[in-house]
């Protein structure tokens, strides 16, 4: 995923970028387990906002530009939910570099 800020926390400023990655995804994972995603709700919000104007855009345009639309949403979607998810995963930082 894309936890942006917290490869830029202070906390890891000395460390080479692979440990960095390395502390980032078991944070993660320890989040991931008190707080599981909502695979139905992660579904529906990107159906919503990638699937729905990638169908009008292949029924005003072509075929090429709704899968390249559709790409590029998802993209788009993953960073804003993986940056709107760095703060519950900040908590879980401390027990990793602990």
């Amino acid at each position: 995923m894309f936890y942006f800020k917290l490869y830029d926390d202070k906390r890891l400023k000395g460390l080479k970028h692979i440990k960095k990655i390395e502390i980032v995804n078991n944070a993660v994972k320890l989040c991931r387990k008190d707080k599981p995603l909502n695979i139905i709700s992660r579904v529906l919000t990107m159906l919503i906002w990638c699937g729905i104007p990638a169908i009008a855009l292949f029924l005003v345009f072509n075929f090429s530009f709704a899968i390249g639309w559709f790409a590029l949403s998802i993209f788009i979607l993953e960073i804003k939910l993986a940056n709107d998810e760095s703060a519950d995963v900040e908590t879980y930082l401390n027990q990793v570099l602990e």
